[in-house]
């Protein structure tokens, strides 16, 4: 099924943090802003703006329903520029007032002083000099506005506005100006500490980005699994706990409108959750010694030895060339639902006896039968 705007806004609404801590220490590089208390006030604000236009666009027809642009991806990020210009334009904006506004002391407006500088269209070239054209700059402005933002300075209600007159514009969020404070402080994040491995700061709320201490993994899995069922958390909780617990390493990364949790062992990727518009909620397997446990495999469903004795890779019909790539050597993909609940403990043999493959070296050893417990 053709992918939609609305689709977009659904899962960055996912991917916005529901349970953001009351009390967390903020990094120094902040605190000329604001004081700490009115910070996670200013996030909390900002995250609820984020909520706030997320249902916005999901219920304007006009919008929700525009189908992604591009052919078929296979890749988890989503290239807002190119799929979704107009959220790309609305995220363009956003960055720009919160990395060059100027708070007010009162901390109630935002003011940008140079149209050119609002105007500066973002992309993962964080050098590039592109503008988003009036035209498209005044519809996300007056989209904005539906969702509680003011702009002073510009009259949205013209036809088309005299650019050229424009001096200087304020912004302010009379709802809770607050949220002003939150929006000054990640958008300084997004400018400064954004990478490949942590590429949206301001769009997803990150207000760990802000923190004065490193992130443990089970918070951001947390959120993570925050939209699944209860039988869903449980058996990704589950699995994460007993991969630690037998020597694996789990590293985040948080790429642009998606999130993979890498598990690996003597830092060789075996498996990972991930989540993104383009293949939803997944757990993927890379497995590489099936043929050392095949006893193992054997007592497994019928479906699930074919799925395994196929292996995995691109259909090298469809080419795989510069922009047909399947991703197909990802590994063997599975949809993370209910019908995962099925073979959730083939799943877990299935990582253990590859885990024991690789652990098994020492002295030869054989590797143990996972299936008894």
């Amino acid at each position: 099924m053709e992918k939609t705007m609305g689709d977009m806004a659904k899962l960055l609404k996912q991917l916005i943090p529901v349970n953001i801590p009351e009390t967390y220490t903020i990094n120094s590089m902040f605190r000329n802003i604001s004081e700490e208390e009115y910070i996670r006030d200013g996030v909390l604000a900002f995250r609820d703006f984020l909520y706030r236009f997320c249902d916005y666009l999901m219920a304007d027809n006009s919008l929700c329903n525009v189908p992604k642009k591009g052919k078929k991806k296979f890749s988890d990020e989503t290239t807002l520029t190119v799929e979704f210009p107009f959220l790309n334009n609305i995220r363009s904006i956003l960055i720009n007032i919160g990395q060059h506004g100027i708070l007010s002391e009162k901390g109630d407006s935002l003011l940008v002083n140079d149209w050119e500088i609002l105007s500066l269209k973002r992309s993962l070239n964080k050098n590039s000099t592109a503008k988003i054209p009036v035209p498209q700059m005044i519809k996300s402005m007056r989209f904005l506005t539906e969702c509680g933002i003011n702009f002073h300075g510009i009259d949205l209600s013209i036809k088309k506005p005299d650019i050229s007159k424009i001096e200087a514009v304020e912004i302010s969020y009379p709802d809770y100006p607050i949220m002003l404070t939150g929006w000054k402080v990640l958008g300084i994040a997004q400018n400064e500490l954004s990478t490949r491995k942590n590429d949206d700061i301001l769009l997803r709320c990150d207000y760990r980005s802000l923190k004065n201490e490193d992130t443990e993994v089970a918070s951001i899995l947390q959120d993570f699994v925050y939209p699944l069922s209860a039988p869903l958390q449980e058996l990704v909780l589950k699995l994460h706990q007993h991969y630690l617990d037998s020597g694996m390493e789990c590293n985040v990364e948080l790429g642009f409108l998606c999130v993979h949790f890498i598990y690996s062992y003597k830092r060789k990727a075996l498996w990972r959750f991930s989540t993104s518009l383009h293949n939803g909620y997944r757990i993927i397997l890379k497995t590489e010694n099936t043929s050392k446990y095949a006893d193992v495999i054997a007592k497994f469903p019928d479906f699930l030895q074919e799925k395994i004795s196929k292996g995995y890779g691109c259909d090298r019909k469809k080419g795989s060339g510069h922009g047909n790539c399947q991703k197909g050597c990802e590994g063997f993909r599975f949809s993370l639902n209910e019908s995962l609940l099925d073979i959730s403990q083939e799943i877990k043999i299935w990582q253990d006896s590859e885990l024991a493959s690789m652990q098994k070296k020492k002295n030869g050893q054989k590797i143990p039968d996972c299936t008894k417990v």
